[in-house]
């Protein structure tokens, strides 16, 4: 490999993800007749030339050939840089032959093995970030891998909810099947029903509420303009687009983020109301916001609009639906 060369995003990722299991990732190499340095081996045995591979792709070839001799059973992040390493390998090989024939000597795998990391890779990435971060296991990701977009997101919506499927269950709703996972979660009696019902909630209502959210920033941005033109904003028309939506924003966040308590201003216990978020926490600003759209007596005088929205609105409903500020910060 020539030295001279960066190495690109995936050997970079690659390192990171193997330096600290070097000493466990040999252990089950040794137990199966590997030895040290049979790599170096291996990669003699590798007729470059007659799979009719040009010398300029073998570094690439190479590397994914050194991970899968390094690494022992992979982890969720490892399957993906496995897979991607495939997939600049096999769009660098002169046929798909000989792909196959390489990644049978090379790598030790099937023809079905490279296709199920390369799908991963392909298929899976836009939501890379959360099956890592549920340590979906492999097997459970080559079969979401050939699942349909529709099914994908019901599954990835379920990981969310703190939701954790089987592959089993995960087969059953790729192949169109019914799994006893689907069973209405008003008819699960106990602890095990609340949840679902908890879950059934979040997964309808968290897009709901993100979607109501971002129409609202759509607005707000839209009537900001004039005030980065020296002029005021149209305060009547931009009430009438966020007052209502605002009030439900508010009744959903608190719906699905916390629970009751009760009134503090009230000697009656049974009169409750929704319970508020920390002190000076960025959800509590958020609530705090949807609360003063949703009261137009709440709203600064026109003069002072575009800066209360610059300041305070639009960065709690940036920060609410997942989106870095920008208007915010460099405009107030």
């Amino acid at each position: 490999m020539d030295s001279s060369k960066a190495p690109d995003a995936a050997t970079q990722e690659f390192e990171q993800v193997a330096r600290p299991r070097d000493v466990a990732a040999t252990a089950p190499a040794q137990r199966s007749g590997r030895q040290p340095g049979s790599a170096k081996a291996d990669e003699q045995s590798i007729d470059y030339d007659s799979l009719g591979i040009p010398k300029a792709a073998i570094p690439s070839f190479e590397e994914a050939r050194e991970m899968f001799a390094s690494l022992g059973r992979k982890r969720t992040e490892e399957v993906f840089v496995c897979g991607e390493m495939l997939a600049k390998a096999r769009g660098k090989a002169p046929s798909q032959e000989a792909f196959e024939r390489w990644s049978k000597q090379a790598c030790r795998l099937t023809r079905r093995g490279a296709g199920n990391y390369i799908a991963v890779h392909n298929n899976l990435r836009a939501h890379r970030k959360i099956l890592v971060g549920c340590s979906v296991p492999a097997a459970s990701m080559y079969v979401l891998a050939t699942a349909k977009d529709e099914t994908l997101a019901s599954v990835v919506a379920d990981l969310k909810a703190g939701k954790r499927p089987t592959v089993r269950e995960i087969k059953a709703l790729v192949s169109g099947g019914v799994s006893a996972a689907q069973q209405d979660p008003a008819d699960i009696p106990g602890v095990d029903g609340l949840k679902a019902l908890a879950r059934a909630k979040v997964q309808s209502g968290v897009p709901i509420l993100v979607e109501r959210l971002r129409g609202m920033l759509s607005d707000i941005e839209g009537a900001l303009m004039p005030h980065f033109e020296g002029k005021n904003v149209a305060k009547g028309a931009l009430i009438a687009k966020l007052e209502h939506p605002a009030r439900r924003a508010r009744s959903e966040l608190q719906s699905l983020a916390v629970f009751v308590e009760p009134n503090s201003e009230s000697n009656s216990q049974w009169i409750v109301h929704p319970g508020r978020f920390p002190h000076r926490s960025q959800w509590g600003k958020v609530s705090l916001v949807l609360f003063q759209l949703g009261g137009r007596e709440d709203w600064p005088d026109a003069k002072d609009m575009g800066a209360w929205l610059v300041k305070d609105v639009v960065p709690a409903i940036e920060f609410a639906v997942g989106t870095a500020s920008s208007k915010g910060g460099s405009k107030g």
